[in-house]
């Protein structure tokens, strides 16, 4: 998601806004629940989605998708060629296998990542979130270091591609950070007594607690994305062998330019709200075994 920062005391509300709670189990969505299969064969991280022509996927390529906030919507799109794209799951006992294929008429290589300051970042660069509330508890904030909840951002780039997780650290008496409109109307970017810090885990994203491996592939139309990962907290059984229920979501970043914020966002889920600070923004993710 997009971050600029303007700090104040205020707390405005959004109209808007409805929390689903526990028993809306994530999302309010009905279309926000993904059955994910057991994994039956090999898959290699290269970014060629060949071996997963047969597994069942979810195509975003409607105005619902779009995220709504930050001074985004679907007012700028150009239908399907503009930005959509589809994504599956797979897992096993050891990890989570998440395909990605994203159709996108100007793939630009990172602006936003390689700056320093919190004035861009990763939020605005194309490229996959990827959002996990592992033991399905629902938190209504996480922050870096959570081994439980997670918010990935997977920027794309043919030459230097990067991994983040999570932005946000505590502390109390700080402000709520706030993004301005161009209106001039402000919107929460989190929560009072918190802010934020960029967490670069590139490097580290094949170590634990990941034990990931990630590859982006150009492709005529987009680009391809494959991911593996732990879930540390998760338990890796079927549904109706004891398992249960993952927050799950998933969102495209579209930038055109090459600089400055996002064009657009399709989201499956969170559209509206903090969805970055709330797994009860979430879908949810339930393992089968066949």
């Amino acid at each position: 998601m997009r971050y600029v920062f303007l700090f104040l005391i205020v707390i405005p509300l959004f109209a808007s806004q409805s929390i689903p709670t526990k028993n809306n189990v994530f999302s309010p969505y009905e279309w926000a629940t993904y059955y994910a299969v057991k994994k039956t064969i090999p898959i290699n991280i290269d970014g060629d989605l060949s071996e997963w022509e047969n597994v069942t996927g979810f195509t975003m390529d409607d105005r619902k998708y779009f995220f709504v906030g930050q001074g985004m919507s679907s007012a700028k799109w150009e239908e399907i060629n503009d930005l959509s794209g589809n994504f599956k799951v797979l897992w096993d006992t050891a990890f989570i296998y998440i395909a990605v294929a994203v159709i996108d008429d100007k793939v630009i290589e990172p602006h936003g990542s390689k700056v320093a300051s919190l004035e861009s970042g990763s939020w605005d660069d194309d490229g996959v979130e990827v959002m996990f509330d592992h033991d399905g508890c629902g938190a209504t904030r996480y922050y870096i270091g959570d081994k439980l909840h997670h918010e990935y951002h997977f920027v794309y780039s043919e030459n230097q591609p990067f991994v983040f997780d999570n932005f946000w650290i505590p502390k109390p008496g700080a402000p709520q950070p706030m993004f301005t409109l161009p209106n001039g109307k402000l919107e929460p970017l989190a929560y009072p007594d918190e802010v934020m810090e960029k967490n670069d885990v590139t490097e580290r994203f094949g170590t634990p607690p990941y034990n990931g491996d990630y590859k982006f592939k150009k492709t005529k139309n987009g680009y391809n994305l494959e991911v593996k990962m732990s879930l540390p907290g998760a338990k890796m059984v079927a549904i109706n062998e004891g398992g249960h229920k993952i927050g799950f979501d998933i969102a495209f970043n579209d930038n055109d330019k090459g600089k400055g914020a996002l064009k657009q966002q399709l989201h499956w889920s969170g559209m509206n709200g903090i969805f970055w600070r709330n797994c009860q923004f979430f879908g949810t993710l339930i393992l089968l075994n066949k």
